[in-house]
């Protein structure tokens, strides 16, 4: 049964019918007017032109036939968007190709303003209809769409925009519209096509149809935003709807832009063009912050080798640190040093040296660092520490004792490696002291180095340079600066260059809690020889030999100590060469004068021996 419409909804029905007569009128001559076979593709897109406006004829009559029912056409209104849409994007792809050819120039031309006009009609029918407040909801919409799929072809798997719309002749016309700018498009007919292009493929922007034939595109959208792998994407919604909640609800979900068919394609290439510029812009940002991060990574890791990550968190990261200067601070400086390194690396392959040092220097590295220390630098064989800076540590001194005692408890790994790789056992001496000092760059602006300066470092040297192998000396300042509580096994006073007076250091031995490390005592008793052997003594002074030599007699051994009865008079700490005259220079060892017996007898630690003069002394044992 007719439902009477008002002479108003007639009127415009009626100019509806007649704009699209024009647009068919005009499209049967463009197809006329192409009949070179040159043009053959330009024909081809104006039989498009003509056969959306018969569909759109057909779209006319059933909206009057709703309307006189007193039904709604709003289920009709997203199609004919669509159809209007594909008469006004072919009608502007050709007028580009043709603007030299005025006849077609004009056929186009009339095209577009008869679809303006029918929009404009469109429009006003809708709002003399209250079309828009009784609309359903998008999701209603959707619900009454068919779930049949259309389909023509399979879809095109591109690498930029991904166009997701089930209507083939929509599809067609914005691929080519983004295709003249260079733009590639990956096609997908519906929600799950669009998904697996999401995974399979890199895209950077997505343009998204509401009406989806099984996943609707609003659903769509929000699953694309939710997931950590997308999340990013730019996705342009176009819709048959009308509608600003619509159009809300779609850009709070996510959505970078929302269109309304149909789509103008100067708007449509624009909106697409800038978000590929931003997103190309995103991935310069996020790629220059990648290349940052990695340089940072290679920073850390290539200079991690040489400063503490102490150290290089300054250096990178605040704002003064590369200015030269420092600051005055109380810290605890440690020196390790291999005994006798020089006779042993004159015995070694350059290549087996350095497998010597690196083994020992990962070793003691890896125990500095869990001291808190900084491992300032490598000097040859000796480790520079520095304890209680860059980061201010008020136990620095306890820190420092502790990780002596550990780098000395370490050495039996570290010669267990050696022996079988076939290098020789080595043993440390670690001299440590405790005071103010300047800590920071020092350098040039060319060549910089953070590091530690002042009288205290110096000391620090000169204790190290009293020990013996296994030797842990310590100043009274850095016990006087200790809270847990060493052990030691003597205390001896030295004078050292740049000390006015005698120096007082302790032989360390351990430490309490809550480090608890105690050393191995080394007080064996010595072993008498059967015969005592003559043995020539020369006095070092520095790195130089005195002229003079003297002669003893060893008459106990014990390791690397020895007893020697003496016509020279030694101090304690002192370093001598001892020579077996009877074998010559190939029986050279050097020792250290470790202090006297109640006999005069001194007592001496070999520093290095070649083996000659330990083979020769242990075959005189009782």
């Amino acid at each position: 049964m007719e439902h009477p419409i008002t002479k108003n909804q007639q009127d415009l029905c009626a100019a509806l019918g007649s704009a699209v007569e024009l647009i068919i009128r005009h499209a049967t001559e463009l197809t006329r007017l192409f009949t070179d076979k040159q043009q053959r593709e330009h024909k081809e897109d104006a039989e498009r032109i003509l056969e959306a406006g018969r569909e759109l004829q057909v779209f006319v009559v059933d909206m009057l036939g709703l309307l006189q029912n007193g039904e709604s056409f709003a289920p009709l209104r997203h199609d004919i968007r669509n159809t209007v849409g594909l008469v006004s994007g072919y009608a502007e792809i050709l007028e580009d190709e043709v603007s030299h050819q005025p006849p077609c120039l004009a056929e186009l031309r009339g095209i577009q303003k008869s679809t303006s006009r029918f929009l404009n009609s469109l429009d006003e029918l809708t709002a003399l209809t209250s079309d828009e407040e009784k609309a359903p909801s998008v999701d209603e919409l959707i619900s009454s769409l068919s779930t049949t799929a259309r389909s023509r072809s399979e879809a095109t798997l591109g690498r930029k925009v991904l166009l997701v719309d089930d209507n083939d002749d929509n599809r067609e016309l914005v691929c080519l519209q983004l295709n003249r700018l260079g733009i590639e498009v990956a096609e997908a007919r519906n929600g799950h096509e669009a998904l697996a292009a999401l995974a399979t493929k890199s895209i950077d922007l997505v343009l998204l149809d509401l009406m989806l034939p099984d996943i609707n595109g609003y659903d769509l959208l929000k699953r694309i935003k939710q997931d950590k792998n997308w999340r990013h994407l730019a996705i342009i919604v176009i819709s048959g709807v009308k509608d600003e909640q619509s159009a809300q609800r779609c850009l709070e979900a996510g959505a970078s832009d929302y269109i309304v068919k149909p789509v103008n394609a100067t708007l449509l290439r624009a909106r697409v063009s800038s978000l590929l510029e931003r997103k190309a812009w995103e991935d310069k940002e996020s790629a220059y912050l990648s290349n940052l991060e990695a340089s940072y990574d290679f920073i850390r890791k290539v200079f991690g080798r040489y400063l503490s990550n102490d150290v290089m968190q300054r250096l990178l990261y605040d704002g003064d640190g590369l200015s030269l200067g420092g600051e005055r601070r109380e810290v605890t400086i440690l020196l390790a040093d291999i005994r006798s390194f020089s006779v042993i690396s004159q015995q070694l392959s350059p290549e087996d040296c350095v497998r010597l040092l690196n083994n020992y220097f990962a070793v003691m590295t890896d125990i500095i660092m869990s001291y808190q220390g900084t491992v300032d630098e490598f000097i040859g064989d000796g480790i520079l520490a520095i304890f209680g800076a860059p980061l201010s540590d008020a136990l620095h001194s306890d820190h420092a004792v502790a990780c002596a005692l550990a780098m000395q408890q370490a050495m039996p790994h570290v010669n267990e490696y050696n022996v079988e790789s076939g290098l020789p056992a080595i043993d440390i001496g670690i001299g440590i002291n405790t005071g103010p000092v300047v800590v920071g760059n020092v350098g040039s602006e060319l060549r910089t180095k953070y590091g530690v300066v002042g009288h205290h470092v110096n000391i620090a040297s000169r204790i190290e340079s009293c020990t013996v192998g296994g030797q842990v000396l310590a100043s009274a300042d850095t016990l006087a600066s200790m809270q847990a509580t060493p052990q030691w096994r003597k205390t001896l006073e030295v004078n050292v260059k740049g000390s006015t007076e005698p120096l007082q250091i302790y032989d360390l031995t351990g430490i309490g809690v809550p480090f608890d490390i105690i050393l191995p005592e080394r007080n064996a008793p010595m072993v008498f020889l059967t015969e005592p052997v003559a043995i020539s003594v020369r006095l070092m002074q520095g790195e130089r030999l005195s002229q003079s030599a003297g002669l003893g007699r060893v008459v106990a051994l014990n390791g690397r100590e020895l007893l020697l009865e003496l016509d020279l008079t030694l101090s304690s700490l002192e370093e001598v060469q001892l020579m077996l005259p009877e074998v010559g220079e190939e029986s050279l060892a050097y020792a250290r004068v470790m202090g006297a017996d109640e006999a005069n007898r001194y007592h001496v630690t070999l520093t290095s021996s070649v083996g000659v003069l330990r083979n020769l002394l242990e075959q005189r044992l009782a």
